[in-house]
């Protein structure tokens, strides 16, 4: 009887599944909001706590451009250590979450002054249970 009551004690309390999806939906929706923060504020050390090293980020046809640009991590820092993208104070509303395993996509909509971004972020989860992106694809439009 003992041993029922401690299993049912830790199923009620969470302790025996540490990695609920809760938490790890928690944890996606803390890294989005680090690094589109990040990104606004320009703010390296957010933006590096969350992006993978293997980080991409592609954007198609910016502004009816033909173009297709990929940017890696270090690109993407040193556009924003330049000043030339992010510094908006961008609204955040996630719209879904899709999650398997180790790995998320989000898709998101960030809105700023001018701009709009709807997005896809691509993230895995590391053997400690922190989730990195590792790609951006916005669409951005004016507003």
């Amino acid at each position: 009887m003992k041993t029922i009551v401690v299993m049912l004690s830790l199923l009620f309390t969470g302790s025996a599944l540490p990695d609920q999806p809760g938490s790890d939906l928690d944890k996606i929706s803390d890294a989005i909001h680090l690094f589109v923060k990040g990104a606004d504020q320009r703010d390296l050390k957010k933006i590096e706590s969350v992006l993978h090293p293997q980080f991409r980020a592609v954007v198609n046809r910016l502004f009816g451009s033909a173009d297709v640009t990929v940017m890696n991590r270090a690109l993407y820092l040193d556009l924003l250590k330049q000043e030339k993208i992010g510094g908006d104070d961008r609204t955040i509303k996630i719209k879904s979450i899709d999650l398997e395993g180790n790995n998320a996509v989000v898709k998101a909509t960030f809105l700023g002054k001018e701009t709009r971004f709807d997005t896809y972020i691509q993230l895995v989860k590391d053997t400690e249970g922190k989730w990195w992106l590792v790609s951006d694809m916005p669409s951005i439009t004016k507003r």
